[in-house]
């Protein structure tokens, strides 16, 4: 039996807001890999894992504070199900070179790399969707 349902439409987030809640990751990021011995492990797992975290409705923190979310396509569901996505994303950001491509995608055509391999995008999240 096919899904009768309507696809809701998909927009992609302006690329500042993107920016922002990146930048907000970053900071997390930075903070966790200050405690001793484990943090880099901490920041590691935290910027691979973050958007598909459960307990953030699959959000990164600085998503959350931006009312953005990360989707699957064609499905349009979380990556709280999807590990593996968020994972591609957050590795594609970590290789040197790669991360430069990534951001050139991001800039000139609205969309990330690692969004293309993932086949995921960056959407609005109302308080109604979570």
């Amino acid at each position: 039996m096919q899904n009768t349902e309507p696809v809701k439409p998909v927009f992609t987030m302006p690329l500042t807001e993107r920016i922002i809640a990146a930048i907000i990751d970053i900071i997390i990021v930075a903070i966790l890999c200050l405690f001793p011995r484990i943090g880099w492990l901490l920041g590691i797992i935290y910027h691979l894992t973050r958007d598909s975290l459960p307990f953030l409705k699959g959000q990164s923190f600085g998503k959350r504070l931006l009312h953005l979310k990360v989707i699957t396509l064609p499905k349009q569901e979380s990556l709280v199900n999807y590990p593996e996505k968020s994972i591609i994303r957050g590795l594609v950001m970590l290789i040197p070179g790669l991360n430069i491509i990534d951001f050139w995608f991001l800039y000139h055509k609205g969309q990330r790399l690692a969004d293309i391999w993932a086949q995921t995008t960056v959407i609005y999240s109302s308080e109604a969707d979570e």
